[in-house]
């Protein structure tokens, strides 16, 4: 796992060829291990983060409502949410951004099918999944070198141009925020006309 890991961070090109034949099943086994660790470093983050501000607020005792247990007791509770939602969140992210950027993909030309684009996706996440812990990496670093990773996943497992490869993950990346923008604007318009 741990030269998987080197390769897909630091040799690209040579682990996605090395990566052609994976199995979905393969690149899963990879992502999800990762993810798992990734997901009970943040859970254990916010469950210290919560139990200290709820005991500096003096709130350990409080019952938010008759019948729940105190809140310093339901601490260990939410640790265990965010575990197991990053877990499901992180598989259904991966698979939502495989299957939008492979729309793409296929309109550039890439047509060696699904399975490579999620295989692109899922090794292509690994600094954010080895990363994403620490804050500021995982908002400069983690995602851009990601964004690299897949670009170059999607070169080798596809065969297609990096120009192709290059463009087809900006459009995945723009059309959402672009539709996101244009729905936000009137809003933020009728938000400040009130």
């Amino acid at each position: 796992m741990t030269g998987r890991i080197r390769g897909f961070a630091f040799n690209p090109a040579r682990q996605f060829a090395a990566a052609k034949d994976d199995s979905l099943s393969d690149a899963f086994k990879y992502y999800i291990p990762l993810l798992a660790i990734l997901s009970a470093i943040l859970s254990i983050v916010v469950a210290i983060a919560v139990s200290e501000v709820v005991s500096m607020l003096g709130l350990s005792g409080f019952v938010l409502m008759p019948g729940l247990p105190e809140l310093g007791k339901i601490i260990p509770l939410l640790g265990v949410g965010t575990f197991v939602g990053i877990i499901i969140l992180g598989i259904l992210a991966a698979l939502y951004i495989a299957v939008w950027l492979h729309i793409w993909v296929y309109i550039l030309g890439g047509r060696k099918g699904l399975r490579q684009t999620t295989k692109a996706v899922l090794y292509g996440a690994t600094p954010c999944l080895i990363l994403g812990w620490l804050a500021p990496v995982n908002v400069l670093v983690a995602p851009i070198w990601s964004v690299l990773l897949v670009i170059g996943g999607l070169i080798e497992l596809h065969e297609l141009s990096p120009g192709r490869s290059i463009i087809a993950v900006i459009l995945a990346i723009l059309v959402p925020l672009i539709v996101c923008i244009m729905a936000i604007k009137p809003l933020v318009s009728l938000l400040l006309s009130i």
